[in-house]
C-alpha cells in the first residue's frame, strides 16, 4: 500500500493526479478499507464508484448528504433521511432527466459504510459478492445486477480502477462480517 504522500504521483492518463483528487483518496480510502474488510466490497471498485458518481465528491449529492454513490432513497422513508436532486436515468436506452429522492447521512463513512452494507446483505447483489475477488468481473456483476441504468457502467469504473491504480487499496475482507450481520 503506498504512503499518503505517494497519492499525488499517481498515475493519471500518463500524468499526475491533481490535488482534488489526491485529497479526495486521502479522505477516502480509509472508509473504502473498512467496508472492505467488513463487508468484502473491493475497496477498488467502492473508490472507483465513489468517484464516478461524485465527480471526485463535488457533486451536491455529495456535499450535502454525503451520498458518494447515488444511493436512492427506500421507499416510505420519512423527510430528514432523503433529499430530491435531478438525475440521468437510462430509459429504453436513452439518457433521460428525472428528479429522484436520494439517502442522505450523517457522515461520509457512514455513507461508506451504508453503500458496502446495501451490496454485502441485498439479495439482488449477490451475484456481484460472489466473485467479489475478481474486480472486474465484480465490477461486470454491478451492472448486471441493476446497480445503474448506464449501459457503460462497468467499463467505466474498471477505467478508473486501471487509470488510477485503486487496486493497490485492497485488502483482505473478514469473511465473517457479512454473514455475521444477516444473522
Amino acid at each position: 500500500m503506498r504512503s499518503i504522500r505517494a497519492w499525488s504521483r499517481l498515475p493519471c492518463g500518463g500524468g499526475r493526479m491533481n490535488q482534488l483528487q489526491s485529497d479526495f483518496l486521502r479522505n477516502t480510502v480509509t472508509a473504502a478499507q473498512y467496508t472492505q474488510k467488513t463487508y468484502g466490497v473491493p475497496a477498488s471498485i467502492t473508490l472507483a464508484q465513489a468517484i464516478l458518481e461524485s465527480g471526485w465528491g463535488k457533486s451536491s449529492l455529495a456535499q450535502k448528504c454525503n451520498n458518494f454513490f447515488g444511493v436512492k432513497a427506500v421507499a416510505h422513508a420519512t423527510p430528514d433521511t432523503y433529499e430530491e436532486f435531478p438525475t440521468i436515468e437510462f430509459v429504453d436506452g436513452r439518457k433521460t432527466s428525472v428528479m429522484a429522492q436520494f439517502a442522505k447521512y450523517p457522515s461520509p463513512t457512514l455513507g461508506f459504510a451504508a453503500h458496502a452494507r446495501l451490496l454485502a446483505l441485498a439479495e439482488r447483489y449477490k451475484p456481484a459478492m460472489a466473485c467479489r475477488s475478481d474486480v472486474e468481473m465484480f465490477a461486470e456483476q454491478l451492472h448486471r445486477c441493476g446497480y445503474s441504468t448506464n449501459p457503460n457502467y462497468a467499463a467505466s469504473l474498471m477505467v478508473l480502477v486501471k487509470e488510477f491504480d485503486l487496486t493497490q487499496y485492497d485488502i483482505q475482507p473478514d469473511p465473517a462480517a457479512p454473514a455475521a450481520e444477516v444473522a
